[in-house]
């Protein structure tokens, strides 16, 4: 099968949104012939900066050219020329802009981590927008799911919005959850740690570049409770350089350990190896790649509700996913049981590689997309499973 893999950005960089488009393009080349049509040229976005300007100053509102239907325009002209029409069985884009204005007999599929439904006014990079642009960006996202053969997303969360919020087909929408963009380690070699692992002290770890909407505050104090209470335990934090706030003695912060640099990804998948969980109580969160790396490494993960990390981490299966609004005194409580009852928590560490095995996996996710992929393209790739 050929298919056309269109983005704005250079898919093959695993530093590109948290890698995953960099994985989904490996689980595709492995099935399929595929025509790299990225990065795409991006420099219209420049004749906006007016308009951006204007909004920050004169009306303090934030405006993004990225759903421009001139910028995205510009991309469908870009993927027509280097695609032409019939030599290939499907296009592909692994968000839901680029294709948005590609008008073309081939079938189009995209694969996004979200909705804009489900980011307005919960990531701050979609804070305060000016309203124009939250209309425009609404319309792109209607006419893109309303325009492509299948509409794919990693959780739960986000495809009940593509369906409540846009109307889209739900038989056209599908949940594959992103699998672990660090390297795997066997089933073997997984089991035989757990059953390694002491709690002298017991490693909690922190995965995220934003402070407070991660929850790493809700960490610490949670931390401190569980202290309090006879817990020893250590923290290690991972994705920022500089914390808004003072460390206690008991963590440490590794600062950025970028996935391109061998040595920062061979230090980020020792932590994993390392701990006894995976602690991200997030305030929102579309889906949370750092949860499917944790239960690659059998590390259950503590978190929340929120968004779309219900799909990934499952309570009792693959971790505990407390209440939203939840304090640090629930957390430190399941910190606390987890360290009592070692013959329990050593449970939860083989489910969550079990359940990585049969749902989290990235050769899961290339199967059940070459199908979706297949099936949009009039191809023989079987029917999507699940």
């Amino acid at each position: 099968m050929h298919v056309a893999y269109a983005y704005e950005h250079p898919a093959d960089d695993v530093e590109v949104r948290s890698g995953h488009p960099r994985f989904i393009l490996d689980q595709l080349q492995k099935r399929a012939d595929v025509r790299r049509v990225f990065p795409l040229d991006r420099r219209s976005r420049y004749r906006f900066a007016p308009k951006a300007l204007y909004h920050r100053f004169l009306t303090g509102r934030t405006y993004r050219p990225d759903r421009e239907p001139a910028l995205l325009k510009s991309y469908a002209r870009q993927i027509a020329r280097q695609v032409g029409e019939g030599d290939v069985d499907c296009v592909f884009a692994p968000d839901s802009t680029v294709l948005s204005c590609l008008d073309t007999n081939i079938p189009k599929v995209f694969c996004a981590d979200a909705t804009f439904a489900n980011v307005v006014d919960a990531y701050d990079e979609y804070r305060n927008l000016a309203p124009g642009y939250v209309d425009m960006a609404h319309a792109q996202e209607a006419r893109a799911l309303a325009t492509c053969a299948a509409a794919i997303y990693p959780s739960d969360f986000a495809a009940r919005s593509a369906v409540e919020a846009y109307g889209a087909a739900p038989e056209k929408v599908h949940v594959l959850p992103f699998g672990a963009n660090v390297s795997v380690p066997p089933r073997r070699t997984v089991d035989l740690a757990i059953e390694r692992r002491r709690f002298n002290p017991m490693r909690l770890l922190f995965i995220g570049r934003e402070w407070r909407r991660k929850g790493a505050d809700i960490v610490l104090q949670a931390c401190h409770i569980a202290r309090q209470a006879g817990v020893r335990l250590a923290v290690d934090i991972v994705g920022l350089e500089q914390t808004p706030e003072a460390l206690p003695p008991f963590v440490r912060n590794h600062g950025t350990l970028r996935k391109s640099d061998p040595i920062g990804r061979r230090r980020l998948e020792a932590l994993l190896a390392e701990a006894h969980l995976l602690f991200v109580p997030s305030r929102a969160e579309n889906y949370g790649i750092a949860f499917s790396e944790a239960a690659a490494y059998g590390v259950p993960s503590l978190s929340s509700d929120v968004g779309g990390i219900p799909t990934v981490v499952r309570s009792d299966v693959s971790g505990f996913a407390l209440p939203a609004g939840s304090g640090p005194e629930h957390y430190a409580s399941v910190i606390g049981d987890c360290a009592r009852d070692a013959g329990r928590y050593r449970e939860l560490a083989h489910s969550s590689r079990d359940f990585y095995d049969r749902h989290l996996s990235w050769d899961l996710f290339g199967e059940r997309l070459m199908a979706i992929v297949g099936a949009a393209g009039g191809g023989q790739a079987g029917e999507p499973a699940g």
